[in-house]
């Protein structure tokens, strides 16, 4: 079923207090000496999917987040971001969805900027096709995807899409990646925005850690 972001109030809800995404404001964060990301195994995408709201990438990787291990689960787009920083939405953001082997759920949020372009994000883009899914011949390297430095901010939300579940832990990454300005525009002529409203942060605790 494609979901309808223009009628977000219509969505499946399921739980209460603690959805995502949120307006994040670094100076109202709590600064943490933790190293929060860890890259620990090649990212790569295996198989592509064109849906009818985004490009979703299903692979293999892994991460250690916050001291605990997580395995890579999939790769997806929303535009414009869903997440906005100090007053900033960024044109693109994409999601890294983690699971660890007690069944907890992380995410990690990258935003994007327009700079010079992508060699993964245009792989990604050369190999989808609209409407339907496939395994890749070669796997894509998301490397280029990840950014390597900088601020993260950690928090307990929701998926942002139905049904909305909440429980996972959040990664938002300061630092944003680069892609192209045609990439860009390539893929919001394929899809429509997809961001989903930004929800009440209710005083949760955000921790600025680092990489």
């Amino acid at each position: 079923m494609t979901l309808n972001y223009a009628n977000q109030a219509a969505w499946a809800f399921t739980s209460g207090n603690q959805q995502s995404p949120i307006a994040i404001n670094s100076a109202e964060t709590q600064a943490s000496q933790l190293a929060a990301i860890s890259w620990r195994a090649l990212y790569q995408a295996t198989s592509i999917s064109g849906e009818a709201t985004t490009l979703k990438a299903p692979g293999t990787g892994a991460a250690y987040l916050n001291d605990r291990d997580f395995a890579f689960q999939q790769l997806h787009f929303h535009v414009p971001a869903e997440h906005v920083l100090d007053g900033q939405r960024a044109p693109i953001e994409w999601h890294l969805v983690h699971q660890s082997a007690s069944g907890q759920l992380a995410v990690i949020a990258i935003f994007g900027r327009v700079g010079k372009p992508n060699p993964a994000f245009q792989a990604l883009l050369d190999q989808m096709t609209p409407n339907a899914s496939h395994e890749l011949t070669e796997p894509v390297n998301l490397t280029p995807l990840l950014p390597t430095t900088g601020t993260v901010y950690h928090y307990l939300g929701s998926l942002t899409t139905p049904p909305l579940s909440e429980g996972v832990e959040w990664y938002v990454c300061a630092d944003a990646v680069m892609l192209g300005a045609q990439q860009l525009a390539d893929y919001q002529a394929r899809f429509q925005p997809n961001n989903r409203d930004l929800q009440d942060r209710h005083d949760r605790p955000i921790i600025a850690e680092r990489f």
